[in-house]
């Protein structure tokens, strides 16, 4: 499946959540060698330390499993943090060594629910940190550190990854 087929199911995934009314966490499609990860990061969105932990963790799990792409969908505000005026949208990223995609679908209204078209992004319109998440090629983890992340998205861990393939 390509980096835009999975981008457009995320997309259609999300928008089925915000259509029967449930929370929106977002989540995470990891391509790595030995298959497909999907991993639920359930955080405060208004507290910037769990946002930057979540995302150190998921950059030092792409490393550990050698990522190749990922996707992201997420609901989030648009514009600048200081700037945000409310505009609420559905956000699908996907990152790969050759890609930077984004889709993006405004919530125009939640009850009755409305929902403005899907637009695509513009590669530079895509956050410098998105592709710096996936792994460089000098990208090393230490035993304890695979300790701890074995911990955090294993079967019971805070941020369990579910292999898909």
């Amino acid at each position: 499946m390509s980096l835009v087929d999975i981008m457009i199911s995320q997309m259609s995934t999300t928008r089925s959540i915000i259509e029967d009314g449930g929370e929106v966490v977002p989540v995470w499609r990891i391509a790595t060698p030995e298959g497909s990860y999907l991993i639920f990061t359930r955080f405060d969105h208004d507290k910037t330390e769990q946002r930057q932990r979540a995302l150190l963790l998921i950059s030092r799990f792409m490393a550990w499993k050698l990522a190749t792409s990922f996707v992201l969908a997420a609901e989030t505000l648009l514009g600048s943090e200081t700037t945000r005026a409310g505009d609420e949208a559905i956000l699908v990223i996907g990152v790969s060594r050759n890609e930077r995609l984004g889709l993006v679908q405004r919530i125009e209204e939640r009850d009755p629910l409305r929902l403005g078209l899907p637009e695509w992004l513009q590669a530079d319109q895509i956050d410098e940190a998105y592709p710096d998440l996936l792994p460089s090629k000098t990208s090393e983890i230490t035993a304890d550190e695979i300790a701890e992340l074995t911990s955090i998205f294993g079967k019971d861990g805070e941020m369990a990854a579910e292999r898909l393939s």
